[in-house]
């Protein structure tokens, strides 16, 4: 890649993707900066005005020029005003406006990739991502560029000005800047060095917060609370030492560089005492080359500082330029579409990260409204069967299909409205009841809600909470039992109302009571769908119309239950293991 390809890049994520959008808040950031700075220029010609009979006796004082410097500062007062108006809005909306919808196509974007990317990039590292990242690059935009662009457009002029009255005095003020340049050269390269290994820190620091928040009842019923905070506690340690490192990474331009700069002023002053006497220069052009001193370094090493920031915001674009060229999940062009529910597995072949194939040639096929089981011992590939359904996951070979058609021809928008997912670990979002059975169909009304939340025989449940279906959960569901999540869940697949239902062991961990409850909500859930059921409990799935066992990512057998138990194969195995272990008691 090219350096001009760089810094395109660079540029579209700095400027969110609208590079000329973004041109235009500099130049009204610049009108504004413009506009602020004709007050000090006035007050200069005011003083001139004010010195001109001090310095010769034979002029009087003359209050017309004092009342035009006072009708430009009316002036410019209004204009400013209209001015700061637009330039505010453009940072305060537009700016967050233009932030917010690149945050959305980031999380399109999430949304379009494949459940790998999320096994390999943890919660820390996402949430920093999308959070400490961004802020950075609105940091960048908002003040390195913008005020950065501001900064050298002001500078380059006031050089223009003062050259066309005395190049010498120029050159005295401005001379002292390439001598303070390689301070900030180093600065940069410095901060550049430990601002990876900051990130780094940050993004796991942010995740073992999460991790120790999410496990923070399993540690405390091992009483290891304590000690597992300790491996908390060095990363907030890791992270406060390199954020020291990188403070003082920074520190030459801050010393050295600023002491160089500030050196100026007595430069500008012994040359232009020098200027003055030899007859080169007035007196007013003197004083005002001394004001002018005392206003030029400040911001030059205030850009020095915005170049040292790059340094550190560099490495938050490059993370998300990375993220943005993550690898999509595919979908051939035109998309097509299907009503009909059949599936088809034909000589699926699967392997995580390129790892050992954990299913190695699967075929099978689904007709529509047919109850499907799967089983097989714990890691033979039955969960992930459902994930490629649903195409969490890419196949490596082969070909799904739903109604005759590929799923990696249909959008995911499409697929995934054809089915509806009912995990054993059910996951509630900290919201309100009624919203989390909304993400089944989110245009759905109280009616509908309500409706599917009868079906799901969790109604009355809702309806003894203290606000009902406003009632909000904790984060994952954490305040209401199992079984009640689960019935929840339920409620929001019969909401979907998608042709294909896939139910991972619903029933598998609950008490006698909610089972019964939730075998009578998944009776309406099922009704006149396509159903895929993992069954760890071969009872529960007596009745399926076909059982298809699965043995080290292979099909071993496949029949309705009495067939199975005739062969006297791995499913008779296993069924004759779990009827003996049901007859099993405590001595």
């Amino acid at each position: 890649m090219t350096k001009r390809e760089k810094f395109a890049k660079w540029r579209d994520i700095v400027t969110y993707g609208d590079s000329a959008k973004y041109t235009g808040f500099i130049a009204w950031l610049f009108l504004d900066s413009f506009a602020a700075s004709i007050p000090s220029s006035v007050m200069m010609i005011a003083v001139y005005f004010f010195l001109a009979p001090v310095l010769d006796s034979a002029k009087a004082y003359e209050q017309k020029p004092f009342w035009i410097l006072v009708g430009i500062l009316a002036v410019q007062t209004v204009l400013y005003a209209l001015i700061r108006r637009k330039s505010y809005l453009d940072i305060c909306v537009g700016h967050v406006t233009a932030q917010q919808q690149d945050k959305l196509r980031l999380g399109d974007k999430l949304r379009t990739l494949s459940m790998g990317y999320f096994a390999t990039h943890d919660a820390g590292e996402l949430s920093t991502l999308m959070m400490q990242n961004y802020e950075e690059i609105e940091n960048l935009s908002n003040s390195v560029v913008s005020n950065g662009t501001v900064i050298l457009i002001r500078l380059f002029i006031a050089l223009v000005m003062l050259s066309i009255f005395n190049v010498k005095m120029s050159l005295a003020m401005f001379i002292v800047i390439p001598l303070a340049v390689p301070f900030a050269v180093i600065s940069y390269k410095r901060v550049a060095h430990t601002s990876a290994e900051l990130i780094a820190i940050s993004q796991k620091t942010a995740a073992n917060v999460i991790e120790y928040a999410g496990g923070i009842t399993t540690l405390q019923a091992y009483d290891r609370a304590g000690s597992a905070f300790e491996g908390l506690k060095n990363s907030f340690a890791k992270l406060r030492d390199d954020s020291k490192r990188q403070e003082k990474a920074g520190g030459a331009v801050s010393m050295y560089g600023r002491a160089i700069l500030f050196s100026g002023i007595s430069i500008v002053m012994g040359v232009g005492a020098h200027l003055l006497a030899a007859g080169e220069i007035t007196p007013f052009f003197y004083i005002m080359c001394l004001l002018a001193a005392l206003q030029v370094y400040e911001p030059i090493m205030q850009l020095f500082v915005f170049v040292i920031s790059l340094a550190r915001i560099n490495q938050c674009v490059q993370k998300l330029s990375k993220l943005k060229e993550e690898k999509e999940l595919a979908v051939s062009q035109p998309p097509k579409y299907t009503e009909n529910s059949d599936i088809s597995f034909n000589n699926v072949h699967f392997a995580y990260d390129g790892k050992d194939e954990v299913l190695k040639g699967i075929s099978f096929e689904i007709p529509e409204r047919r109850f499907v089981a799967l089983v097989g011992p714990s890691g033979s590939g039955k969960t992930t069967i459902a994930r490629l359904l649903a195409r969490f996951w890419d196949i490596g070979q082969g070909q799904i299909s739903i109604g005759g058609v590929p799923i990696t021809s249909m959008t995911q928008e499409h697929l995934l409205s054809k089915i509806s997912m009912v995990f054993q670990d059910v996951y509630l979002f900290h919201d309100t009841i009624g919203a989390n059975i909304r993400i089944g169909r989110p245009d759905a009304t109280q009616e509908d809600v309500v409706r599917a939340a009868k079906a799901a025989a969790c109604h009355d449940l809702i309806m003894s909470l203290p606000d009902g279906y406003d009632t909000v959960v904790g984060e994952g569901g954490s305040t209401l039992s199992g079984g009640e999540k689960q019935r929840i869940s339920i409620a929001r697949a019969i909401l979907s109302d998608a042709p294909i239902v896939f139910l991972d062991e619903a029933t598998a961990s609950l008490d006698p009571e909610n089972e019964v409850l939730i075998q009578r909500a998944i009776d309406e859930l099922v009704k006149n769908k396509t159903v895929l059921v993992i069954a760890h409990r071969l009872q529960s799935v007596m009745n399926a119309d076909d059982i298809i066992v699965l043995d080290n990512g292979r099909i071993s057998e496949q029949g309705t239950h009495e067939q199975l138990i005739s062969k006297g194969g791995r499913y008779a195995a296993l069924w004759k293991e779990q009827q003996a272990a049901g007859s099993w008691r405590l001595a």
